[in-house]
């Protein structure tokens, strides 16, 4: 799923999500603008913060994940 339907269907506001992944809410408007990509870093927080229903793989594309979740990566979703 993509993180700006992830919003819409739980009517998270772009400015609750931001607060909760500690960023501001003009970064969430640019990641879902694509003016700017989302750091490999946020990734697996913002999985974990939507419980799995947005994927790293979904937000970066150019990281390699399957390399990263063999590593040791665990989302807690």
């Amino acid at each position: 799923m993509k993180l700006a339907d992830y919003l819409d269907t739980t009517r998270t506001s772009q400015s609750a999500f931001a607060e909760r992944l500690g960023v501001s809410q003009g970064l969430v408007h640019q990641w879902l603008t694509g003016k700017r990509p989302i750091s490999a870093e946020k990734c697996p927080e913002i999985e974990k913060l939507t419980g799995g229903a947005v994927t790293c793989e979904e937000l970066n594309d150019k990281v390699d994940w399957p390399y990263i979740r063999a590593s040791g990566f665990r989302s807690a979703a």
